[in-house]
């Protein structure tokens, strides 16, 4: 057996502890429902809803492994939703539908809907506040049409309308899927700031 032979054979026999070292080294470990970080979650406030809960609950698991319960948790988190705005944000002139020619008067035609809430953390070993009070906001923007105006009554003979937002509907329509959205980025940005928060290494 030549000696490059005897190079491969024990460089393959080695393979196995190197990667051993490096997963160690890297201080890599599986998680498991048993040893995920364990909180208790407290959704509350006159915005709050059970689909945001049930978002918070994927993002936390998603974003930072860490298990809701009701009970025995390392930390208490109090979620407030307590605020909540939806206005307009974006506007164009009315124009006549023959000769498209402009009409000096303003329809709103893009809006935006904000959902913030507070957030306390409770380090439930050491009984004391982590956090208090912290804001959280996040915003959601869509397009609409309005039918009040005489330009959009003419959408209808026209192939193809492009919106830059990717949205046509009308305001109701794209308002309940703007707040859709707006319930999963907060549910996001809440998770990604509890994991940075709630450490137990």
């Amino acid at each position: 057996m030549s000696l490059k032979t005897n190079l491969v054979n024990q460089s393959i026999n080695w393979l196995p502890y190197i990667c051993l070292a490096l997963l160690l080294g890297c201080n890599y470990r599986f998680i498991t429902n048993d040893n995920q970080p364990k909180i208790e979650v407290a959704l509350r406030g006159p915005f709050s809803s059970p689909k945001l809960e049930e978002e918070l609950a994927l993002a936390l698991q998603r974003n930072t492994g860490m298990q809701v319960v009701n009970s025995g948790g390392r930390f208490q988190v109090e979620i407030d939703v307590d605020s909540f705005r939806r206005e307009n944000i974006g506007y164009l002139y009315d124009r006549e539908p023959l000769s498209s020619s402009l009409i000096n008067r303003l329809f709103p035609n893009e809006g935006r809907v904000t959902l913030g809430a507070k957030i306390t953390i409770v380090d439930k070993h050491h009984l004391n506040r982590m956090i208090e009070h912290m804001q959280l906001l996040a915003s959601s923007d869509y397009d609409f049409t309005n039918p009040n105006t005489l330009r959009d009554t003419q959408y209808g003979n026209q192939p193809l309308v492009e919106y830059s937002l990717g949205q046509f509907d009308s305001e109701d329509g794209a308002f309940d899927v703007a707040s859709d959205l707006v319930q999963k980025k907060l549910a996001r940005q809440l998770a990604l700031y509890i994991g940075g928060i709630c450490r137990t290494n």
